[in-house]
């Protein structure tokens, strides 16, 4: 089947159908104009303005992750400068033993339970001690726990469990625990 061009050179059309035919033919240059050209530089544009907000953020927590990295770093570098002026041949187990004889309950030790442990990939380790004391004062117990948390010797207070004594009234026992980084 042949198309014979000059026939459809040839076929009269009315004004009304001219311009019916110019208006499809310029919707169909219109429509593939948008489609081949002004939606993919409108969807080209909405993914770069995506992107863009997504860096923005990522920026944001990078920011944030570099105000704690700098300021955990100097909280270490505090920590070493601390562990460095500590007194020579500092044990926790000592400490504790020598402050609960200032304090007064160096009687009332029930036990005293010492661990210690190596850090991976650290220079430092890790020293515990459980301790028990029994039948002392609220007070007595004040001033061993001030004692221990003012000392500049970074100790910190992990557990702390206190009870009434069950033998005499208006005493209590308690068990703790206490740590520290040694060198």
């Amino acid at each position: 089947m042949a198309i014979n061009i000059n026939k459809i050179s040839s076929i009269k059309l009315n004004t009304r159908e001219k311009i019916s035919v110019g208006i499809a033919i310029a919707a169909i240059v219109i429509f593939l104009f948008c489609q081949f050209l002004v939606f993919p530089v409108l969807d080209k544009n909405e993914q770069l303005t995506d992107r863009i907000a997504t860096r923005e953020q990522q920026l944001v927590k990078i920011k944030e992750l570099q105000t704690t990295y700098r300021e955990t770093s100097s909280k270490a570098q505090q920590t070493q400068q601390l562990l460095k002026t500590r007194r020579q041949g500092f044990t926790l187990f000592s400490f504790l033993e020598t402050l609960a004889g200032r304090t007064g309950v160096k009687s009332n030790i029930a036990y005293m339970k010492p661990t210690t442990t190596s850090q991976k990939d650290s220079p430092y380790r890790l020293s515990m001690v459980e301790m028990k004391l029994q039948e002392i004062t609220m007070s007595q117990l004040l001033a061993y726990l001030h004692g221990i948390e003012t000392a500049r010797d970074m100790i910190v207070i992990r557990r702390l469990s206190i009870a009434k004594s069950e033998q005499k009234a208006g005493l209590i026992n308690t068990i703790f625990q206490v740590e520290t980084l040694e060198i």
